[in-house]
């Protein structure tokens, strides 16, 4: 087995890929690869894969005051509209999981749109933004951002609801970060590393 895990890393290094255990301190400082890496990289496979898995999606559920409805294939073809406001439970784009509140409005026709949208007195792993905007969105605002930006705008999916309201978003990029991860190839820099439990 372990066979096959070291083959499908060196397969990825031949094929330009960035492997998960590769991203490291050792390669920022010229050090290589290191059997510290490479079993770091084992160690946490199953739980970078599971967590790869759940980024795939975004299901977020609300009640309030709100009224929407919308269909999204990307920001560029998004069509519908939205008011009001919602208390939600979150588990949406780049491991956001929480409460919080949005509030606002928005339409959109094609890549059209107008919107004056808040996100407020979220819990501790949702971010609070606002975004206020006419016309096309634009994919280099931090909102965006492809690492750390609170809205993925490559998402597809819809939002609906009158009082209570759902959103269910798919996110094709990490669609793909997860079956590259399989080859410890991890293009969205989002698996985790001992680092992150000290």
């Amino acid at each position: 087995m372990k066979k096959s895990f070291l083959a499908a890393a060196m397969a990825a290094l031949l094929l330009g890929g960035t492997p998960a255990f590769a991203a490291g301190e050792n390669l920022e400082s010229g050090g290589g690869i290191t059997a510290a890496d490479v079993g770091e990289a084992l160690a946490l496979y199953i739980p970078n894969r599971l967590l790869d898995a759940l980024d795939m999606f975004t299901v977020n559920l609300g009640v309030g005051p709100v009224l929407q409805a919308r269909l999204m294939g990307t920001r560029l073809a998004d069509v519908g509209a939205g008011i009001g406001r919602s208390y939600k439970i979150y588990k949406t784009h780049n491991r956001q999981y929480g409460l919080g509140i949005e509030e606002g409005y928005y339409w959109s026709f094609i890549f059209v749109g107008e919107e004056d949208y808040h996100m407020i007195d979220c819990t501790s792993l949702i971010k609070n933004y606002s975004e206020t905007r006419a016309g096309v969105p634009d994919p280099t605002t931090r909102t965006y951002d492809f690492f750390t930006g609170p809205r993925d705008y490559w998402a597809i999916g819809g939002s609906l609801g009158g009082l209570v309201d759902g959103d269910l978003y798919i996110h094709p990029l990490e669609w793909l970060d997860f079956a590259l991860g399989f080859f410890f190839i991890d293009f969205r820099n989002d698996d985790l590393t001992f680092r992150d439990f000290q």
